[in-house]
């Protein structure tokens, strides 16, 4: 009987550990609620959009980002599949709609798997981003 009572312990510990900890990990950053701070909403890209600006942005985008959501932004870098929860793809609507100062925030702050770049980037550099962000719009995808 005691040995029975541990065999349920263990399997329902079993259970709720599998439920809380793996279940989530099977929700992609798209999915999931990520809401920036209020302040956030009203901060608008203070650079002026340019070639040279753009240009910035996906040189910093290379280097940092591609690695996980992708050359063109879709999400599918070469270490998506083992990251959990997926990394967004910044060329949906879902992303898209979202104000300049809360994709300020999540660069900024990140979120895990995402590291915080507050740390290794200048605002400009993250405004710089931003824009170059906006320009991976995909009006085809909706999600």
């Amino acid at each position: 009987m005691k040995k029975l009572r541990s065999f349920r312990l263990y399997f329902g510990l079993m259970v709720v550990f599998q439920v809380l900890i793996l279940a989530p990990s099977k929700v992609s950053a798209q999915d999931t609620t990520w809401i920036a701070p209020i302040k956030f909403d009203t901060l608008s890209n203070p650079l002026a959009i340019s070639d040279r600006v753009l240009a910035a942005g996906n040189n910093i985008y290379s280097q940092l980002c591609a690695v996980c959501h992708g050359n063109n932004g879709a999400g599918d870098g070469i270490t998506a599949a083992a990251l959990q929860p997926k990394p967004a793809n910044f060329r949906t609507a879902l992303f898209q709609n979202q104000s300049d100062g809360t994709i300020y925030f999540k660069i900024s702050d990140g979120r895990p798997p995402m590291p915080p770049f507050k740390s290794q980037l200048s605002d400009q550099q993250i405004w710089a981003i931003i824009h170059y962000l906006r320009s991976l719009e995909d009006s085809s995808n909706p999600n």
